[in-house]
């Protein structure tokens, strides 16, 4: 498949003239190999040549982190659930935020299966997805609540209407084809005074060095731009946002698949050895954030005055 490839120039900044960066597989799925390139103009880490946005679905298989259903049992998820309070999870800090500015209606921009909607609207937040993916979108609909299919630049026109206080986008941003498009609409559908939130890999960090090729954030060809502090920060600005919040994110599971990449040769952790360090390691994360930070970044931006 790796013929269909196409070269482009710095989806931030435009320029032409980029250099080599890392040389990696796709770990998860296809083995194919993948480059990824520095913009000599912004500093932008991003794939090239990357899949054509008609091809990608290739290489999204049924059980992709953003598309793999939760069908765990009442207890397991129940115990996952008190786990993630305790440990104030995405979930949690989301929450804190959307009802420090009185959040009623949010949006969901590639929500997957939909996890993420359900608690808000569970919580009485009116709740809206916008989701690619065609049996996502109908199993978020069966919840009845309003999801449309397609990519957001397509839907604007249907979505242009309402307001939101709130658009999230969890683990998705870096999938994008065009970031600034989507970003000057999104602009368009937030309210004023409403938030954007985004969690995302930091390829600057501690955890990215450590693992190089082989970390999980890379994630070729799905991830499309590999973004750090200083150039989610010029994306932002370049479509009208400031960042208001830069925080590391606990997510222990890219550092445990990154482990797998490198050291395993079928590249997984056996799955009794994955649990066994998945919740330790989440608790420890605790601590280790607040020294060297971790590979994922949570921001919380708004727009400019």
């Amino acid at each position: 498949m790796n013929e269909d490839l196409e070269y482009i120039n710095c989806p931030v900044c435009n320029s032409p003239h980029w250099e080599k960066v890392y040389v990696a597989k796709d770990y998860l799925y296809s083995l194919e190999v993948f480059t990824v390139v520095r913009c000599n103009s912004c500093g932008l880490l991003y794939t090239n040549p990357r899949v054509p946005q008609d091809k990608i679905g290739d290489y999204y298989f049924h059980d992709y982190f953003q598309y793999k259903k939760k069908d765990s049992a009442g207890i397991l998820r129940n115990i996952k659930a008190k786990f993630n309070s305790i440990l104030r999870g995405y979930q949690q800090k989301l929450l804190k935020e959307l009802e420090s500015i009185s959040a009623k209606n949010v949006l969901e921009v590639g929500p997957g299966y939909g996890e993420l909607l359900f608690f808000l609207k569970k919580l009485g937040f009116r709740v809206t997805g916008c989701e690619k993916d065609r049996g996502c979108m109908e199993r978020i609909r069966q919840s009845n609540i309003p999801c449309y299919l397609g990519d957001l630049n397509d839907v604007i026109d249907e979505i242009s209407s309402e307001k939101f206080d709130a658009v999230i986008f969890h683990h998705v941003f870096e999938h994008l084809y065009v970031p600034i498009r989507t970003l000057n609409s999104v602009h368009k559908l937030l309210s004023d005074d409403g938030k954007l939130f985004l969690a995302l890999p930091n390829s600057a960090s501690i955890e990215a060095k450590i693992f190089g090729k082989y970390w999980k954030g890379l994630d070729l060809p799905r991830h499309l731009v590999h973004y750090e502090a200083k150039t989610i920060e010029k994306t932002l600005c370049i479509s009208g946002f400031k960042i208001k919040q830069l925080n590391a994110g606990v997510f222990p599971s890219s550092f445990i698949e990154s482990i797998g990449f490198r050291f395993f040769e079928n590249r997984k952790l056996p799955k009794l050895l994955y649990l066994t360090l998945y919740y330790p390691l989440k608790l420890l994360q605790l601590m280790f954030t607040r020294l060297i930070g971790s590979g994922v970044m949570e921001i919380v931006a708004v727009k400019k005055r």
